[in-house]
């Protein structure tokens, strides 16, 4: 599932969409942009700022169970759906 995650993420943000929801074994979910992962050897990781522990938590992507997109403040996330088809069809379409 993990390097599923990791090709999707990569897929989003050829698409334009390099920041994303990661959402993690224990439950919780975390914001996270493609610029703020590292390759460590094979494993991609998220570097994720935990504010409740003052710490960096580096998070192997395989790792994660799920990736979702956020939709701006205000935006129905429903409605937000068709921009993430429109993005994505647009990849899609380009040679």
């Amino acid at each position: 599932m993990g390097d599923l995650i990791t090709v999707l993420w990569q897929q989003l943000r050829d698409a334009g969409m390099p920041e994303v929801m990661l959402f993690l074994a224990d439950g919780s979910a975390s914001r996270c942009h493609w610029d703020n992962t590292a390759q460590l050897g094979e494993t991609r990781v998220a570097l994720l700022g935990d504010q409740e522990r003052n710490i960096v938590r580096v998070v192997p992507i395989s790792a994660c169970v799920g990736i979702g997109i956020a939709s701006p403040k205000g935006t129905d996330p429903n409605a937000y759906r068709a921009v993430i088809q429109d993005r994505l069809a647009s990849v899609k379409a380009t040679p």
